[in-house]
């Protein structure tokens, strides 16, 4: 059965009377009673009576009605949501994001977003840029805010955001501190850090390597953000890395950044998308609003 058969019974019904259904449904007379005949036809049953009081449908019409009706609310409600969805006032969006990201841009940013958009709904996953990735790949994450992998994946588009500086911490009372002034002077030392297939453990076991230097002897290693390491790096004599602004925050307290060369570096942060997957208008107006907010705010 054809949905616009089932909209033009649902008018006679309301009518009862076939001309004047017509005129509403701008139709003339004689294709409304084909309509009715081939629904009739494929129901194999009469759907209406004619009586005094004009059409009133049978017990097999009044049954179609009642299914008839939610197929049209259900049609309505469709069409709402599509409407708002292409005006992005609604909407799913499902983001990924380093842990890092979270409070220093997507809360404040969701904040200022509800505001002309107050029926979006947002679903967060927070990983490291790693395991973002893959989720953005296999189609689970419309957005992904994360690091920007030195070798793009096939059919990934980008924008970039503030960088992100790094730092390798420990603890302020740790006994041989002020000997820690290269590289060099790290290289007995042991270390809690991200697992070997991050990006962040990729990036600071490339410092040591071109400085000619064996990569950092691991203690802990996790796939957790390094910020979460804080509580272990205060109570021993581990190093670590956190980003700069964490330093600043309770993750950061009674620990010291070590000041040395390579001993700081940057990395570029991005919101990626699928370049050719659908992206919908509201996913694109929270990705450029999030450009455009990072630009005017310190990450």
């Amino acid at each position: 059965m054809r949905f616009e058969d089932l909209e033009a019974f649902l008018e006679v019904c309301r009518q009862g009377n076939l001309h004047r259904a017509a005129q509403v449904l701008d139709v003339t007379q004689s294709a409304l009673s084909k309509t009715l005949a081939r629904l009739e036809q494929q129901a194999g049953l009469p759907l209406f009576e004619r009586t005094p009081r004009g059409l009133l449908p049978t017990h097999a019409g009044r049954s179609m009605q009642a299914h008839a009706s939610r197929i049209s609310l259900a049609a309505r409600d469709l069409r709402t949501e599509m409407t708002e969805q292409r005006l992005a006032r609604a909407g799913n969006v499902r983001l990924g994001a380093i842990p890092y990201l979270v409070p220093s841009l997507l809360s404040p940013l969701l904040a200022q977003f509800f505001v002309s958009r107050p029926l979006a709904v947002f679903s967060i996953e927070t990983h490291l840029s790693a395991k973002l990735m893959d989720m953005l790949l296999d189609g689970e994450r419309d957005l992904i805010f994360a690091a920007r992998p030195t070798r793009m994946p096939d059919g990934i588009a980008s924008l970039p955001l503030p960088r992100l500086t790094m730092r390798i911490v420990t603890r302020t009372a740790h006994p041989r501190l002020g000997a820690f002034r290269s590289l060099s002077d790290l290289t007995e030392e042991r270390w809690a850090v991200p697992a070997a297939s991050l990006y962040l453990r990729q990036w600071l076991e490339q410092r040591f390597t071109d400085a000619g230097l064996a990569v950092p002897r691991v203690a802990v290693e996790s796939t957790a953000s390094p910020s979460t390491f804080g509580e272990l790096l205060r109570r021993s004599d581990l190093l670590g890395i956190m980003p700069s602004s964490s330093l600043r925050q309770a993750e950061g307290q009674g620990l010291a950044a070590l000041d040395g060369p390579n001993m700081t570096w940057q990395h570029d942060l991005a919101v990626l998308w699928r370049a050719d997957g659908y992206l919908s208008p509201i996913c694109q107006d929270f990705r450029d609003a999030a450009v455009a907010w990072s630009q005017e705010s310190s990450l």
